[in-house]
This record gives C-alpha cells, sequence and structure tokens, in this order.
C-alpha cells in the first residue's frame, strides 16, 4: 500500500477573487406617480448626499395644490358664515324669537363646517406634500449602480428608478468552497494598498448550483475612493498547525465526511479532515492528525477500520 508522511505547512495562504460591492444598495423611487421630467443622473456617477437627482413633471401636482387651497377657501367661507349664523341665532334665543331646538341645528351645521374645513386643510397638506415628492434627492453620499428609466417615461409610486450604492461602507463578497469555513480576517489588495478584512456575514448553506457560499468582508480603513464592482484578489492566513497538502487520492469520501487513512503498527484507521482547497491533483486539508504520520495515498476508498495492511518502500 502506498503511504506519505504527512507534511503539516509551517505557512498556507489561501487566496480567492473577490469582488468590491457596497454593503447597502438603496433603491431610488418616487412616492407619487407622474411623468419623468429630467435625469440628472448616469451609471457610475459619484453623487452627494441632497443631490437632485431625478424630478417629475410637476404640472399635474401643482394643480392639484391650487385645487386643495380653493377647497379650504371654501371650507373657511363655509364656518365664516355658520358662524354668523350661531351669532343671530343665539341672539334671538335671547330674545324669545325661537326655540332652543333652532339652536341645536344651527350649532350641528356649524360643527360640520369646521370638521370640513379641517378636512380640506389636511388635504392641502397632502397635496403640498406630493409635490415635494416629485423630486428624488440622494440620501447620501454614494455611486449610482444602475439606471431603469429614461425621460418622459410615466412611472408609478415606488418604481425603482435606480440604485445608490453607499462608498462609506464598501465591502469585499467572495464565494467560497462549501467545505470551508470562512476565515474571521484577510487583506485584499486594492491600488497598491494593502488593506485589511473582518468578516461580516457568511451564507449559512451552500448554493446548489455552484456549490460555494457566499461571504462579506468589511473594509477596514479603505481608500478615499473605491470603484465598486472591481475584481480583486483576497488572501487569507489559515492555522499553520493544522494544514497539509495531501494527494487528491489521500481523499475517502464514503462516509459523512471526507478522511485520510492512518497506518499505524500495519492498520489503517479513518481520521476526518475538513478539505479546504482542490488544486489540480493535490488538496489542501486541515487534519488532527500530526506532522509525520502515515497515511495512505493510494487506494483510500477500499480500505476499512482496522484493515492490515502492508507499506510499499518509499
Amino acid at each position: 500500500m502506498k503511504t506519505l508522511p504527512l507534511q503539516l505547512q509551517q505557512q498556507h495562504q489561501l487566496e480567492f477573487t473577490g469582488v468590491l460591492r457596497a454593503r447597502t444598495e438603496v433603491p431610488l423611487a418616487f412616492q407619487v406617480s407622474g411623468r419623468l421630467q429630467q435625469r440628472l443622473i448616469e451609471p457610475g456617477q459619484l453623487v452627494r448626499k441632497g443631490q437632485l437627482l431625478l424630478q417629475l413633471d410637476p404640472k399635474d401636482l401643482t394643480e392639484a395644490v391650487r385645487v386643495a387651497q380653493a377647497g379650504v377657501d371654501a371650507a373657511k367661507a363655509s364656518v365664516n358664515t355658520m358662524q354668523a349664523e350661531l351669532t343671530r341665532t343665539k341672539a334671538l334665543i335671547k330674545k324669545g324669537f325661537i326655540s332652543d331646538q333652532a339652536l341645536e341645528q344651527v350649532q350641528l351645521k356649524f360643527n360640520e363646517a369646521s370638521a370640513n374645513q379641517d378636512r380640506s386643510q389636511a388635504q392641502l397638506e397632502q397635496a403640498r406634500h406630493a409635490l415635494t415628492y416629485a423630486k428624488v434627492h440622494a440620501p447620501d453620499d454614494g455611486i449610482i449602480t444602475q439606471i431603469s428609466s429614461e425621460p418622459g417615461q410615466v412611472v408609478t409610486a415606488g418604481q425603482p428608478m435606480a440604485s445608490l450604492a453607499t462608498v462609506q461602507q464598501a465591502e469585499v463578497e467572495i464565494q467560497l468552497p462549501e467545505n470551508l469555513t470562512p476565515p474571521g480576517s484577510g487583506t485584499v489588495l486594492i491600488d497598491g494598498q494593502s488593506v485589511q478584512l473582518e468578516l461580516r456575514s457568511f451564507a449559512g448553506s451552500a448554493d446548489p448550483q455552484s456549490l460555494s457560499r457566499q461571504a462579506r468582508y468589511r473594509l477596514l480603513d479603505a481608500p478615499a475612493t473605491i470603484a465598486l464592482g472591481r475584481v480583486v484578489q483576497v488572501h487569507f492566513q489559515e492555522d499553520q498547525s493544522q494544514i497539509a497538502q495531501v494527494p487528491v487520492g489521500a481523499l475517502d469520501e464514503r462516509g459523512v465526511q471526507p478522511q485520510i487513512w492512518q497506518v499505524t503498527d500495519g492498520k489503517v484507521q479513518a481520521s476526518p479532515v475538513e478539505i479546504l482547497v482542490l488544486e489540480g491533483e493535490m488538496a489542501s486539508i486541515r487534519t488532527s492528525l500530526t506532522n509525520g504520520s502515515h497515511v495512505v495515498v493510494l487506494g483510500a476508498h477500499l480500505l476499512q477500520p482496522e484493515m492490515a495492511v502492508q507499506e510499499l518502500p518509499q
């Protein structure tokens, strides 16, 4: 049986390709419907907080404010009329010319006119708010990542017009092998500057098609300007004491977890491992075996626990 002594590596570095992403991408949309009059942004454009980005044609919204204002004016006039009527009715009651029932009717009409005035005033405030909603301003500094609108287009309230990525919270998105536990930290090279990474989140399960899971790392002390969407190389330092490289033929994946076989006193015993990276005919693994342990490197899928084997000369 062909075996090799296990050589634990003194230093092991993993390298992956990542993409610079914004932690948050805010959809930009209007709170009212209308026809898009102006689009003042382009994809990839850097914008500042408060900057005007999109604007609807305000014609209909302005008319709605005028109509609402007219309703308020009419309601005020009605209240004034009923107030005068109420004053006259009270004076006639004191002279005994009319009954208390007439006062109740006038008081009811006055209350209705007051309620109508309040309602008209609320409608006016809504119309004024709607007019301000005809403009979309940048909620924060960032970069426009995508645009799905053109001037002249009729849009509905809440329909995404563009997306704004906030550059202050840039991250690196990496697709890791499903059997690799995401390292807690690493480095990435951006414009010749080495930037430290810190794990923020990772997917609890692998994608069934790519057999990889997504991990997101926040940038510590990132450069002032970052090109979002840029592909970068990410480096991780693995635990030095338990990493080794073995031929792919040494891996046995018949069980629940990958394993390799150690030869001790002429018999084999399975030892579970974690596969970190597959590189051609070699695999980087994490193992609990000690340095120099003899492991089977060919025919591992044929072995059974305590099977007697004879090692071939090296």
